[in-house]
């Protein structure tokens, strides 16, 4: 009985988040996982997301990169290649993204709970994990195409941030190059 009304309650965690959610700010942790498991390469920076469509994911360590989200336009910026590249969109549906845009409650399958790991309630589906502490997400966990594991942590999480909508505009220095 315990166990039942834990699952149903955990339940709610995902869908109550992501239904929710109009915008987020956070610092974040990724750590790239071979095969085997064994740590390939860790990166750093910040997030920034406000619905319905932008996003500003700022890589600060080890090299500064932003992949900028604005609506219908993807963005990969290399500050220190001073290069922007516009990236082709196409079904985000696998991806991390794909749940910040759109709410599960207007999905069909959005992920379910699976079960509770070190204080983690990791709710799942084919392709994604979303790991929450208490009713914050604490952690996404994804296959890349090379079979890697990519997981991405959070902390100091505001799911009611003041954000300037100036930092999802796309603005570049002039010696910038920009491939579209």
């Amino acid at each position: 009985m315990f166990w039942a009304s834990t699952a149903i309650g955990a339940k709610h965690q995902f869908s109550d988040f992501f239904n929710s959610l109009e915008s987020l700010k956070a610092n974040f942790t990724q750590t790239t996982h071979s095969e085997t498991g064994t740590p390939i390469q860790t990166t750093s920076g910040t997030l920034d997301f406000q619905r319905p469509a932008q996003l500003r994911w700022h890589t600060t360590q080890p090299n500064e990169q932003i992949l900028l989200l604005n609506n219908n336009e993807l963005w990969l910026i290399d500050t220190e290649l001073e290069q922007a590249s516009l990236q082709q969109i196409q079904d985000l549906s696998q991806t991390p993204l794909y749940w910040l845009i759109n709410k599960p409650s207007a999905m069909k399958n959005p992920p379910t709970f699976a079960y509770n790991e070190k204080g983690i309630d990791w709710y799942t589906n084919p392709a994604l994990r979303f790991g929450f502490q208490g009713d914050l997400l604490h952690a996404i966990s994804l296959k890349n195409e090379l079979g890697q594991t990519i997981l991405i942590t959070f902390n100091q999480i505001d799911t009611q941030p003041n954000i300037n909508p100036n930092i999802f505009e796309l603005r570049l220095n002039p010696g910038f190059d920009i491939i579209r």
